[in-house]
């Protein structure tokens, strides 16, 4: 069974060079109505922490429907308690740190995380070139690191790119 990449919001904080968003017509992607029989589910944006309240409700639709794990894809580190919330309801988390000024966020999120974070969740980081961090404050996170943009950005192939009905904005 395929991974869903379910678009919860077109809308970002950033303007990424980079960004594969820019090559997709997110407006008229599928819209998912069934998210049953994937094997997982990658909530991504634009930026999904912008809207936390709708991000909250829509992983309660799909909890509705299914019990397949669901992870968030963000590149937003700064509120650490909201991004906690999240993760109480979801399976994990890939944050993503574009540039330098991801760097104090993510450590301020390592540090609350030390004693709020909920048991059994995954934690991806995705480092993009050429940011760097010591061993120490990487602790926990399954590290992918010196990431590059990829031009065209191919979605895998075992995975399918939909989106909600009524995109957040």
């Amino acid at each position: 069974m395929p991974k869903l990449r379910l678009l919860v919001t077109d809308k970002c904080n950033r303007s990424c060079q980079g960004c594969c968003n820019k090559q997709w017509d997110l407006a008229n992607l599928p819209i998912c109505k069934d998210f049953r029989g994937y094997d997982q589910i990658l909530l991504t944006g634009g930026e999904p922490m912008l809207h936390i309240a709708q991000l909250i409700n829509t992983i309660g639709t799909i909890r509705k429907q299914t019990n397949t794990p669901i992870y968030l894809y963000t590149a937003k580190a700064d509120h650490p308690t909201f991004l906690n919330v999240v993760l109480t309801l979801v399976d994990g988390i890939t944050l993503t740190l574009h540039d330098k000024s991801d760097i104090e966020p993510f450590l301020a999120l390592q540090e609350y995380l030390k004693y709020h974070k909920p048991e059994s969740k995954s934690l991806r980081l995705n480092i993009f070139h050429p940011i760097s961090l010591a061993p120490e404050q990487l602790v926990g996170w399954q590290v992918k690191p010196d990431m590059i943009w990829i031009e065209d950005c191919p979605l895998p192939t075992d995975e399918t790119f939909m989106r909600l009905e009524k995109l957040h904005s």
